[in-house]
């Protein structure tokens, strides 16, 4: 039995890098994978590439009715697009790209036809989460990269599909982690990050 890949186990690969480092004990209970991935990572994988069509139609609606870009001062000034819409572009290539290249490799390996063409960029996408859809078990326990800690570079077909949709999410602003960032000065009640 193998630990589980995913960030369940971030604390637990810490402690024990630490525990061959310095020897430094710990008791970080480890989590199983089975096989590979445990089943909170496993149930993760499906819900996000669940939620991915839908969030490659709202990173394309931010590009049209979200947030117009800070045009004056300079302090805190992020690099201001070349034109309307290049940053939901370039994500929306990333994980459509991303798709649909996770899903050839998935029929490469599986010695399955290959992907047809799907005409629109929305249908291309759908149909590749359809069909990594029904492959995601093998690609979770078959995959050759299936074993690799999840981290940015990471080939592991959950860790790509966590990647995209943090991504997608932070886009259109719906990372529910950074809302505990939000905090209201007791002075001002003004939004503050600390």
């Amino acid at each position: 039995m193998k630990a589980c890949p995913g960030s369940c186990n971030n604390a637990w690969r810490l402690a024990e890098a630490q525990l061959t480092t310095d020897g430094t004990p710990h008791d970080i209970p480890v989590t199983w994978g089975q096989p590979v991935h445990c089943p909170r990572c496993t149930n993760r994988a499906h819900h996000q590439l669940g939620e991915l069509p839908e969030l490659i139609v709202a990173i394309g609606l931010e590009a049209v009715y979200g947030t117009a870009p800070k045009n004056t001062g300079t302090i805190g000034r992020v690099h201001i697009p070349a034109w309307p819409g290049q940053a939901s572009r370039l994500l929306t290539d990333h994980i459509v790209g991303g798709l649909t290249e996770l899903e050839d490799d998935i029929r490469d390996l599986r010695g399955l036809r290959r992907r047809p063409g799907r005409g629109t960029e929305a249908k291309t996408s759908l149909g590749a989460v359809q069909f990594l859809t029904a492959h995601l078990e093998w690609a979770l326990t078959q995959h050759p990269a299936a074993g690799e800690i999840h981290d940015r570079l990471s080939a592991n077909p959950a860790a790509q599909i966590t990647g995209w949709h943090r991504a997608a999410q932070r886009f259109t602003r719906r990372d529910t982690r950074l809302e505990h960032h939000r905090v209201p000065c007791p002075r001002c009640d003004m939004l503050t990050l600390d």
